[in-house]
């Protein structure tokens, strides 16, 4: 056999092995099995016993900023490294916010970035970052309950549905369509997406991604009063998320009521006990007193309220003298 003859059959060997191709979709049902070689937590970031990200947590210390990030692990290729032109994407994902007050934190960001540092400065279009802000909090820029796009320049719209800040989780669609360079976000308490998003915008993501990227989640609270969950996460490169069902997610914690039947029982038994007491003490009052003769020969007098009640409130014209 020919040196020539070998090389061929050695180049065609080759080509014949197959390669592996980057990854392009990722799905989670909760988090239990996750471990760092698919997930990159970190700052606050852990996965609780229900297999549940909690980004961030509630702590009495109000002079420092909360940060919590989870990422993949592995990165996506999110742009064509001949054309220059950013792939299709979406993500689906289940959140849920516990407020401790009526107000305060900075929000969650479903976030593209370069890098999972937890120093990342997300939002920085210098750093070639997507981010979609999610908020329930007032500012000073925008009202109540409102999604953030952080691009040049930012979209944002407010949510009209106040319950997204009730404590119970809700899901979370973010679409991007290369072919139209339309990006999308879709909030649902349900699993079934509604069709019409709750904001969407032309933008060609292209300058801004990068060839390999990371995607994941970014919180911070300040004051530390609300904390974020995750409870399932679906990504998917040219083609839909994988679906989620919000039934079959973890259980998440509902937030510690406020012993709110405990203190309106306590509250009812208290003025019951005041209630007896007042009416005990009136008897007492209006109880004629007994003398010691009257024990002995039985009572030669009319009581107070039977007179009171004969003169019909001591009228004068029902006395007798």
């Amino acid at each position: 056999m020919s040196i020539h003859l070998q090389f061929l059959i050695s180049v065609l060997l080759f080509l014949s092995v197959p390669v592996l191709s980057q990854i392009d979709q990722l799905m989670y049902v909760g988090f239990k099995d996750a471990g760092p070689n698919n997930l990159t937590l970190n700052g606050t970031a852990e996965i609780d016993k229900n297999g549940i990200i909690k980004l961030t947590n509630e702590t009495s210390n109000l002079t420092s900023k909360i940060v919590g990030q989870a990422f993949y692990s592995q990165s996506f290729q999110l742009k064509n490294s001949t054309t220059g032109k950013a792939f299709s994407f979406s993500s689906s994902f289940a959140l849920a916010f516990v407020h401790k007050y009526p107000s305060g934190g900075h929000g969650i960001s479903f976030s593209i970035v370069t890098s999972k540092d937890l120093s990342y400065d997300t939002g920085n279009s210098s750093n070639h970052s997507f981010d979609v802000e999610i908020y329930t909090v007032l500012d000073y820029e925008r009202s109540d309950n409102h999604v953030v796009i952080d691009t040049v320049p930012y979209y944002h719209s407010t949510l009209q549905e106040s319950n997204f800040k009730s404590g119970k989780p809700f899901l979370v669609w973010v679409d991007y369509d290369s072919s139209h360079n339309l990006v999308s976000v879709t909030l649902s308490l349900t699993s079934i997406k509604p069709q019409k998003p709750n904001l969407s915008f032309h933008k060609d993501l292209s300058p801004i991604l990068h060839d390999i990227m990371y995607v994941g989640f970014y919180a911070s609270t300040w004051p530390p009063e609300i904390s974020y969950y995750i409870l399932g996460w679906s990504f998917k490169i040219n083609g839909p998320a994988p679906f989620l069902d919000l039934t079959s997610l973890p259980q998440f914690p509902q937030p510690k009521k406020k012993q709110t039947s405990l203190i309106v029982g306590v509250s009812v038994t208290a003025l019951c006990f005041i209630a007896f007491g007042i009416y005990v003490l009136r008897k007492i009052m209006n109880a004629d007193v007994i003398e010691t003769w009257e024990l002995e020969i039985g009572p030669h007098r009319y009581s107070y309220l039977e007179l009171k009640k004969a003169t019909k409130g001591f009228q004068e014209k029902e006395l007798l003298g």
